[in-house]
């Protein structure tokens, strides 16, 4: 067969058949480019345009990804030319106008793309959708935030607002509909989701949104305040003192974009690590030109996501930050309380008269270490980082939405678990990211030569379930339009603000009910009092 051709606004692209493991046949097309590459004068700088192209383009490899640390080897790879898109779809006829699906990548705003590595077309595209992944940029490179009009932040989710963008112009020519978008995401892509949501630039690109495990309000999904500091002590770092903004920005404009990020990675103390801190993320950008940000996004939130929404969270979140609380030391963390956590988190036990003793009585039974252990941490930690914001989110969702909101937590801890095993962390509980095996084909796991999902098995199911639901979602805004063998329950919105409905995801799915968490923890309010 002929090798597939697509035009574009910029010009046309020659992708390629393939044949995916669930043994259907699709077209790929690979290392898009949605913008023209932030380099040289344009690094720092809100996204434009792609230039044009007359001869054919090949669209059969992935394009670089974003210069960051690979968390595997630990060395620093990628590239500030990295604003490259994927397309997976069954058809390339402009009249199929099927739905569209478009993945932003976690990795806290620092790491990751959006290559099949670790997002695989296979079980998505199966159900007749068009699959979008997208990289954009990251750390320095995408949130220098200089407080000020020529480096005011945010440029990585100014990346995602262009691909967007990009899909309304071109999408019909790879079969999809314009018309009918999702958006979705896992960590600080579910954060990305939640920030193109309530967002001005965002308004209109898509028409439902999917948030996994991440939510703008978390307390890691923004910076700290002051942000302007870490680009000073990065320009330290790199062997400049210097306290000025306009010298700051056009030092860092050019250095080298892999010596950038090794410095960047020098940033991160240990008790960042534990405190979930990050020197580069979202933030305000009220001096911008356009701002995408103007006001604090726990500001922003309250006026409620107005589309079919869908988030939730995984039941064992906090096992993700074991590693580091071990090597910090749990003796250490336990008796110096105060110094690990968040800033957010101790600025609101102390606005309401509480302090670090009370979250040891909860969460350790008392205040002495005698009850500390893995499963305590890790619960503890999983709540303040994730679902606290997660269930805010939810409330808001359901006081002042115009739409629906279905809230689920993935509960599946029966099978292999890749990222417990690379942890060595043997706790009960699905990861942070676990779900993530189960909607996409991981060619990690291939050139690790551990088995793809086995037909008929429980993890399997698992994912004709998930990936049913997800994409029955972006067909029609309900995540289970009708019941099946597959799918014998009917998945109901949230309707009540403290006692939330949400479906259990495990090895059977259940309806089930849980209270609000503002309702059980002394945090609950910690953004929102800000």
């Amino acid at each position: 067969m002929r090798d597939p051709i697509v035009k574009t606004r910029s010009g046309k692209l020659c992708g390629s058949f393939k044949r995916s493991s669930e043994g259907y046949e699709f077209y790929s097309f690979k290392g898009i480019p949605y913008a023209r590459p932030p380099i040289g004068n344009l690094r720092f700088k809100d996204p434009r345009s792609p230039e044009p192209w007359s001869d054919l383009r090949d669209a059969t490899d992935f394009g670089s990804i974003c210069a960051q640390c690979d968390l595997v080897t630990r060395t620093v790879t990628g590239s500030d030319d990295c604003l490259y898109l994927n397309v997976y779809t069954k058809s390339i006829d402009k009249y199929a106008r099927r739905p569209v699906m478009v993945w932003i990548h976690g990795g806290g705003f620092t790491h990751g793309c959006g290559n099949d590595m670790l997002f695989g077309p296979d079980y998505l595209v199966k159900h007749d959708i068009v699959l979008v992944t997208i990289n954009y940029r990251l750390g320095v490179l995408g949130f220098l935030n200089l407080e000020d009009e020529y480096a005011p932040g945010n440029q990585g989710l100014k990346d995602q607002v262009i691909a967007l963008q990009w899909v309304q112009f071109n999408i019909t020519n790879f079969g999809g509909d314009p018309e009918n978008v999702t958006i979705f995401g896992e960590s600080a892509g579910g954060a990305s989701v939640h920030y193109l949501s309530i967002s001005p630039q965002g308004k209109g690109l898509f028409h439902k949104a999917i948030s996994q495990s991440g939510v703008a309000v978390n307390t890691w999904a923004s910076m700290p305040p002051n942000p302007k500091k870490y680009a000073f002590k990065l320009c330290s770092l790199l062997g400049k003192d210097i306290q000025d903004s306009r010298i700051a920005l056009n030092f860092l404009r050019k250095v080298n974009c892999l010596t950038l990020i090794e410095a960047q990675e020098k940033l991160r103390t240990s008790e960042d690590k534990v405190r979930f801190i990050f020197p580069f993320g979202p933030g305000v950008d009220s001096k911008a030109a356009r701002p995408f940000m103007p006001v604090p996004p726990s500001v922003a939130s309250e006026k409620g996501v107005h589309v079919p929404y869908l988030l939730g969270y995984n039941n064992g979140e906090g096992i993700f930050f074991l590693p580091d609380l071990k090597q910090e030391g749990y003796q250490n963390i336990h008796d110096d309380l105060d110094t690990y956590l968040h800033p957010r988190v101790f600025e609101t036990l102390h606005k309401n008269n509480l302090n670090s003793n009370d979250l040891k009585r909860l969460y350790f039974e008392s205040e002495s270490a005698a009850n500390v252990n893995d499963q305590k941490f890790a619960d503890l930690w999983g709540d303040m980082h994730f679902v606290d914001g997660i269930h805010r989110v939810v409330k808001i969702q359901v006081d002042r939405s115009s739409a629906s909101t279905y809230l689920y937590q993935f509960t599946y801890d029966r099978g292999f678990s890749f990222i417990k095993s690379k942890m060595n962390v043997p706790v009960k509980g699905a990861c942070h990211g676990e779900e993530l095996f189960h909607l996409f084909s991981i060619g990690l796991l291939e050139s690790l030569e551990l088995n793809p999902l086995e037909k008929g098995s429980t993890n399997y199911r698992i994912m004709e379930q998930l990936t049913k639901m997800w994409t029955n979602f972006a067909k029609t805004g309900r995540p289970t339009p009708n019941t099946s063998k597959l799918i014998p329950l009917h998945w109901l919105p949230v309707v009540n603000d403290t006692v939330f409905r949400y479906l259990n995801i495990s090895e059977e799915l259940r309806m089930e009910s849980m209270l609000c968490m503002e309702q059980r923890l002394p945090f609950g309010y910690h953004l929102k009092n800000k």
